[in-house]
């Protein structure tokens, strides 16, 4: 190929990635669903319960995500392994039984040599899963893989299920850039769409650290983006709809003092996202988590220090994120028991039919936690 050959496929390839982000990047008319309430209410007496989620298979786990299936019970995911971006890393699941409170023994759900098999390609290590549903009613679990590098060099992938949980389809890659598709990850759950697509937050941590939304059609293909932000500091976006038109977002902080949880607001729709600002809460860049509770209130996970992993608190705001109360504590160097390793972190927020809330997260990087509460419990706090 001679140089002029050489310089037309270039144009042209530049032509195409053109067209392709030009058709991604237009807004979107679709506006937010909005979460129904609870069908019915439990007894207003506060009620509390903790355990952690069987792991009898890894030394390190972390990322859990949940979903409620419609038999009332919850599947629960998360990645384990010898530890962080190691090479024996599988996603493992386990299912929770709300008239035993029990969980089930874990399982290996998607191991790296699967994900290969399927995609035929190398994968290094597997991170971060998300499980949410779509309005037709299936489960889809996606999840992080890195071929080449470090988290950096992340792709999504996503497996879907038509019977609760029971079988998935083989995982499949996410195309969410034209070139080397690389730099993606997920953390906050996904958000149903007036027009029947989903958004799924996602972030980038190459030559920055920022902040998306991915728009899925009901194959999970990547039809449409819109940055929520922009530069080295912001990341693992969570959105949380209050209407059809209004949202608010929070994110990881990775920036300059003072660290903070970073929010974000909509309310075209998620056509166009404010800027992040810092609230007061807050941030040792780690993850957060949030979810709009029956009634209105709006509720929030977070490390609650500026320096570790050792503290972990829920906040509530009654005004949608302009004020904040420290309503509980759910972790702190005073608790006890005490994990092995003093961090609490990766919450995972949701509320289920009958009201409760459940929260899980990572235990001292050996266990994911449960705890389920209802709301009498959570108003009842004044710390």
């Amino acid at each position: 190929m001679n140089a002029r050959q050489a310089t037309s496929l270039a144009a042209v390839a530049l032509a195409f990635a053109g067209l392709y982000a030009r058709g991604l990047l237009e807004p979107s008319a679709a506006g937010f669903i909005v979460r129904q309430g609870p069908a019915e209410t439990r007894s207003a007496a506060p009620s509390y319960k903790a355990q952690l989620l069987p792991n009898s298979s890894v030394e390190s786990v972390h990322s859990a995500t949940a979903i409620e299936t419609s038999d009332g019970r919850m599947r629960a995911f998360w990645y384990g392994g010898t530890r962080e971006g190691a090479s024996d890393v599988a996603i493992y699941m386990s299912t929770y039984s709300p008239p035993t409170g029990k969980w089930s023994p874990e399982r290996v759900l998607v191991s790296r040599g699967l994900v290969e098999r399927q995609l035929q390609r190398y994968i290094r290590k597997l991170g971060n899963p998300v499980v949410g549903r779509d309005q037709r009613g299936r489960i889809w679990l996606f999840f992080v893989s890195v071929s080449v590098g470090g988290w950096a060099g992340s792709a999504i992938n996503a497996m879907a299920s038509d019977d609760e949980g029971e079988n998935w389809s083989p995982p499949r890659r996410l195309i969410a850039s034209p070139f080397f598709n690389i730099s993606t990850l997920v953390k906050g759950p996904l958000v149903q769409l007036t027009d029947g697509t989903v958004a799924l937050p996602a972030y980038h941590e190459f030559l920055g650290k920022f902040g998306e939304l991915l728009r899925l059609d009901g194959e999970a293909r990547v039809v449409g983006k819109t940055r929520l932000s922009w530069g080295k500091s912001s990341l693992q976006p969570v959105i949380v709809p209050h209407s059809e038109t209004e949202a608010v977002g929070f994110m990881r902080y990775a920036g300059d003092p003072p660290v903070r949880v970073l929010m974000i607001r909509t309310g075209d729709g998620g056509g166009h996202w404010t800027a992040p600002i810092k609230t007061g809460l807050p941030n040792p860049n780690s993850a957060v988590a949030s979810v709009l509770l029956a009634g209105g209130p709006l509720l929030l996970a977070y490390n609650n220090a500026e320096e570790n992993r050792e503290s972990l608190s829920l906040a509530v705001s009654t005004d949608f994120g302009d004020t904040w109360r420290v309503a509980r504590t759910l972790e702190s160097e005073s608790q006890l028991p005490r994990a092995p390793v003093a961090e609490y972190s990766y919450p995972w927020l949701m509320q289920d039919r009958s009201g409760d809330v459940h929260v899980l997260y990572t235990w001292g990087r050996s266990r994911i936690k449960h705890v389920v509460f209802n709301q009498a419990w959570l108003e009842g706090g004044s710390q």
